[in-house]
């Protein structure tokens, strides 16, 4: 999940209160229950003259059934594939590469490429029987150019998660992670324009406009700080969390997943720091391929997706948020409340969002990684 930044126009604050502080929004452009009702058999007719089979571009974790449990009961003879990425960047890799996905998954900051490169096609919303469940701040996160490419699904932070009983006091700077007291306990997302957005905090850079000069000396300190990290995770829940509930990891970038399931099982003393440069926040976003033979299937996937049952469980199996506000305005678990700052009307004052940037800067910053894990 890609990195955040601070200089975010208006609609995102609007996002922000929506999403982060749970309120209840105003929707707008939903289907109506009679249209839905309609749209919903247009779409089954035209499904049935597709193949009834979708492949899935995902991240690991989510080809769980839990997370589509809606489309399997639904669906129950369609066969569902499930293919993988490590990162935002590995992903649109794969679908410039030829990726025979119906479906992909990816994370605000990147929607431009796929729209550019004639990856994606649009939405069709009159057939989405949840759409007018998702608050317009989210539904405006998957627009390019006006148009619904994306689908919004999950949300939440990204910060630095620590173990209390190993670091003294209280993290209050993404620096945590090049403080070598920490060495050999330490775990970066293995992500070249997350390592970028790090360094561009703490060094107040501008995220939209790093130089050669800033990259070189960003890609040095991550070239120092290498040696302090037991491993680069690349799954939240298979080479990440696991080792932060052993103990063995102390500090790390995470998300409020992991968070949220050491406060549960208590295998750790656990903290998840407010930064003075600011946490991140981020949007998982699906969208349909302009290639897909399945595009009404595809639809009838997303579409459930936003309802209730898949939803929830997401909220609640894999704590992290998910657009569908009537599940969001049920959450009533203080360990959930806690993870999703839900308490913390401030929290607001210390999120960065994802700023736009172009393919080459997510080039340089994704081959300066490469460098970097190489040497």
């Amino acid at each position: 999940m890609p990195a955040r930044d601070s200089r975010f126009p208006a609609w995102f604050i609007a996002f922000a209160c929506a999403a982060l502080l749970l309120a209840a929004c105003q929707n707008q452009g939903g289907a109506s229950g009679s249209a839905a009702a309609s749209a919903g058999g247009a779409t089954e007719s035209a499904a049935a003259n597709e193949p009834n089979a979708l492949t899935v571009l995902e991240w690991s974790g989510y080809e769980d059934p839990l997370y589509w449990t809606d489309f399997q009961t639904a669906s129950p003879d369609t066969k569902v594939d499930f293919e993988f990425g490590i990162s935002d960047a590995d992903i649109l890799s794969l679908m410039e590469g030829g990726s025979q996905a119906d479906i992909f998954h990816f994370y605000t900051g990147w929607q431009q490429f796929y729209v550019d490169e004639g990856l994606v096609q649009e939405i069709d919303t009159t057939k989405l029987t949840n759409w007018d469940k998702v608050p317009d701040s989210f539904k405006k996160l998957g627009q390019v150019d006006g148009k619904q490419y994306f689908l919004p699904w999950d949300w939440g932070f990204t910060s630095i998660l620590y173990n209390t009983s190993k670091v003294a006091g209280k993290i209050d700077s993404w620096n945590a992670l090049f403080n070598q007291s920490y060495a050999g306990h330490i775990s970066m997302w293995d992500d070249g324009p997350a390592a970028v957005t790090v360094s561009s905090y703490i060094h107040n850079y501008d995220e939209t406009t790093v130089t050669d000069q800033q990259l070189a000396a960003i890609e040095a300190e991550w070239k120092l700080q290498k040696p302090l990290n037991l491993h680069y995770w690349t799954g939240e829940y298979t080479d990440f969390c696991p080792e932060v509930q052993s103990g063995d990891i102390w500090v790390a970038y995470a998300w409020q997943g992991c968070y949220a399931t050491v406060l549960y099982d208590q295998s750790q003393p656990v903290a998840y720091a407010n930064p003075k440069e600011g946490r991140n926040s981020w949007v998982g976003l699906y969208g349909i391929s302009s290639k897909t033979e399945s595009y009404q299937l595809a639809l009838k996937f997303l579409d459930d997706k936003l309802a209730a049952a898949s939803c929830n469980n997401a909220v609640v199996n894999f704590y992290y948020g998910c657009v569908n506000q009537e599940v969001m305005d049920a959450v009533t678990d203080p360990v959930l409340i806690q993870a999703f700052g839900i308490d913390d009307p401030s929290i607001l004052e210390s999120t960065n969002f994802t700023p736009p940037v172009t393919q080459a800067q997510r080039d340089a910053w994704t081959a300066m990684w490469a460098r970097v894990k190489a040497e």
